[in-house]
């Protein structure tokens, strides 16, 4: 088992990735602390854990509030007694409906005319307060995190975060301007934490998914979907398995020279 004995939290780990990847880690021996916005999908996750044989806590917390992550923190060290892995996968993607239907029609005109002179009218007409609360949740939520395990991986001298970026941040998603800036941010973010902490003992990596199988993508149009799939050189979404495993490679000893990188699977959408 390659995370015998270790503990984690796991941030969003209610459902889609973060759940896969509390699974995965489970399996190889890793407790965890599992985060959701969502109380009940947080112990739900939390009870299949347990059924794997290892322990698990259910942290309820909106990570975009930086008093309610320290409480968060403060439970799982109370109920796990240690920390040795961070996930900072906690995330949200919404689509206006209007921006859905411009992007349909402007796949519509990719198909039938091969170019398209429409704007898909994300960012000039994304409001305030959806732009903070992508930013708030993604990169915030990020921040506030690491924040809190730093304080009690510099106290061991080891210890190992993994932050979800996206190949959102690597080259931009048309419609998704707030997104991409997080995701971005999530990766600048992960460079520098790598190099102030990788002297204590602590790695810090990102993990960049192309387009993977989860709730994630159900805000998009089934064109879009089709379109991203037609896109990728391998031919089909990824799955939650695939980017669960790159997670246990980054948390474990296989990756102890790994600092400061960006793994990104993706199908080849990205090179």
């Amino acid at each position: 088992m390659k995370l015998k004995s270790k503990v984690a939290l796991i941030t969003g780990g209610g459902s889609g990735l973060g759940r896969e990847i509390a699974l995965a880690f489970a399996r190889e021996g890793c407790a965890i602390g599992v985060n959701d916005i969502r109380p009940e999908t947080a112990e739900a996750v939390a009870q299949e854990v347990r059924a794997l044989g290892v322990d698990a806590t259910a942290l309820p917390c909106d990570v975009a509030d930086s008093r309610a992550v320290m409480k968060m923190f403060a439970k799982h060290m109370g109920d796990l007694q240690a920390l040795d892995v961070l996930v900072n996968n906690a995330g949200i993607a919404f689509v206006e409906e209007h921006v859905k239907r411009n992007i349909e029609a402007m796949i519509q005109e990719i198909m039938t005319a091969g170019r398209t002179t429409r704007s898909a009218e994300a960012t000039k007409t994304m409001e305030d307060g959806h732009w903070r609360r992508t930013l708030a949740i993604h990169l915030d939520g990020t921040f506030y995190c690491t924040r809190e395990a730093l304080k009690i991986m510099e106290f061991n001298g080891w210890g190992a975060i993994i932050n979800m970026a996206s190949i959102a941040g690597l080259t931009g998603i048309a419609a998704a301007p707030d997104y991409s800036a997080a995701k971005a941010g999530i990766i600048g973010f992960t460079k520098s934490v790598a190099r102030e902490v990788i002297g204590r003992g602590i790695r810090v990596n990102a993990i960049a998914p192309g387009y993977i199988d989860t709730p994630l993508l159900d805000p998009l149009p089934d064109l879009m979907k089709q379109m991203v799939v037609a896109q990728t050189p391998a031919g089909r979404l990824g799955t939650p398995a695939e980017v669960a495993a790159t997670a246990v490679f980054l948390a474990s000893d296989d990756s102890s020279y790994f600092v400061g990188q960006v793994l990104s699977p993706n199908g080849g959408i990205c090179i």
